[in-house]
């Protein structure tokens, strides 16, 4: 079969020059679907490594926090049946996000997260798990975290908190382990932010 499009002309069934017919068993979609797909981050393994999770989020921006709904909403129950956990407490909420220079820094602020003096293992997978949700996501690249307004993170040895910034850069170096209760060298608990 020959169509000369260019002359005018053109075969039967075909589209005309300048169009493309196209149909959902092409997997085209003629019109905007009213979600994206995105990857969440939960934990495996009994919480020792992160584990990403595609999820539909609305599609209205920012993604960024349609995304960390998501993630604040936790694994759903097939997801938990196979093993599927999360670090951050049921009920913590979003208060607020900000975003600086054209989004790629964002401010996390958060209601319900551990207080400050808890365990340094919880908070490790909680900052990996929005961490790792947020990155790339509505071209963030760095991320702060605050619970109800004031700096969330791991303790330092001053007494003081680092909040952030977190990015892949810190999160490749953030592999925390615990010793068991009575021992100093054999670890119980290990996780590494990537694995």
């Amino acid at each position: 079969m020959v169509a000369t499009a260019a002359c005018g002309s053109q075969a039967a069934g075909e589209p005309a020059a300048g169009k493309t017919d196209t149909s959902p068993s092409d997997g085209f979609v003629s019109e905007m679907r009213p979600t994206a797909e995105t990857t969440i981050y939960f934990l495996t393994n009994e919480g020792s490594a992160p584990i990403g999770v595609r999820r539909a989020i609305a599609r209205k921006s920012p993604y960024a926090r349609e995304a960390l709904k998501a993630l604040l909403a936790g694994p759903t129950s097939r997801e938990a049946e196979s093993g599927i956990t999360t670090a951050i407490p049921k009920g913590t909420r979003l208060l607020s996000m900000t975003y600086k220079r054209h989004g790629a820094d964002e401010t996390v602020n958060l209601a319900g997260l551990p207080p400050k003096a808890s365990d340094v293992m919880q908070k490790t997978r909680i900052i990996t798990q929005i961490a790792r949700t947020l990155i790339g996501v509505s071209g963030i690249e760095r991320i702060w975290l605050q619970a109800d307004g004031q700096p969330w993170g791991v303790g330092l040895m001053d007494g003081g908190v680092y909040a952030g910034p977190w990015s892949y850069d810190e999160l490749a170096g953030l592999d925390v382990g615990a010793g068991c209760p009575g021992t100093e060298t054999v670890e119980c608990d290990h996780f590494d932010a990537l694995p």
